[in-house]
């Protein structure tokens, strides 16, 4: 019986040409022995950078308020303590990737925020962030 379950495994194995999908969302792959898988060459990545292009056809856009928790301008990118975005999540800290670095100069740790954050399909970028009037 071990023997039948080892060779429809390798059987399946190689019906599918011994490949795996790639990864989708932000999951990284991890091997049973810590060390760590990269990604096909051809994988496409699912968080957005700054240089990324979205598509244009799934991109639904939410208005959010905050308090600035953080500020990379290296990775253009800040740290919120937001309020429930209405159809997309919980009230929580993140760190979230911003268009705009010009935005980023203009805001401090502690100020008070409304922004407006694209969704595209689970990849989230601010586009706007401004101080709260």
């Amino acid at each position: 019986m071990k023997h039948l379950f080892i060779l429809i495994s390798i059987c399946a194995f190689a019906a599918c040409g011994g490949r795996t999908a790639p990864p989708t969302g932000n999951q990284v792959l991890k091997a049973t022995n810590s060390k760590s898988i990269a990604p096909p060459k051809n994988a496409v990545s699912a968080s957005v950078s700054p240089t990324a292009q979205l598509d244009k056809t799934k991109i639904r856009t939410f208005d959010g308020k905050g308090v600035v928790t953080k500020i990379n301008l290296e990775l253009v990118s800040v740290e919120l303590d937001h309020e429930e975005i209405k159809g997309l999540m919980p009230e929580m800290t993140m760190e979230f990737y911003v268009r705009e670095k010009s935005e980023l100069e203009k805001l401090k740790v502690g100020d008070a925020v409304d922004f407006v954050l694209e969704d595209n399909a689970g990849a989230e970028q601010i586009v706007s962030i401004k101080k709260a009037k």
